[in-house]
């Protein structure tokens, strides 16, 4: 695997969903990086301070190991280093790691007119 973009540290620590489709990596900083198991880009970004209260400001504490619950891929646990042990998962307005926000009832996605169309004549060719 040869990353796009710089890893921010050393990967402590990866594993796949239980569904496949992710990849967790824990890093040396203390963060975890949630990927798409078929392309390895970046869904999100864990940082530390969303799971360890207070955070760890030198980064001297990091996931060592990470287990996925056996049947929700986007639960999943943290073994940190220092022993301690966090269980994370995507908030409920967010259900999924880095899925974006559901639409709202009748909310349509925008659709941006292409100016090249436009400028073409409607005119049918006479025959």
């Amino acid at each position: 695997w040869s990353p796009r973009e710089t890893l921010p540290a050393p990967i402590s620590s990866a594993l796949y969903s239980c569904d496949g489709l992710l990849v967790y990596a824990g890093f040396c900083d203390g963060a975890v990086g949630v990927f798409d198991a078929e392309t390895l880009r970046l869904r999100c970004r864990i940082a530390p301070s969303a799971y360890m209260s207070p955070p760890v400001a030198n980064g001297s504490v990091y996931p060592m190991v990470i287990a996925t619950h056996p049947s929700d891929p986007n639960q999943v646990a943290f073994g940190m280093n220092d022993g301690a042990v966090h269980v994370v998962e995507p908030s409920e307005a967010e259900p999924k790691w880095g899925a974006p926000p559901p639409q709202e009832n009748g909310a349509l996605p925008s659709i941006q007119s292409n100016p090249a169309l436009n400028s073409q004549s409607s005119d049918a060719p006479s025959r």
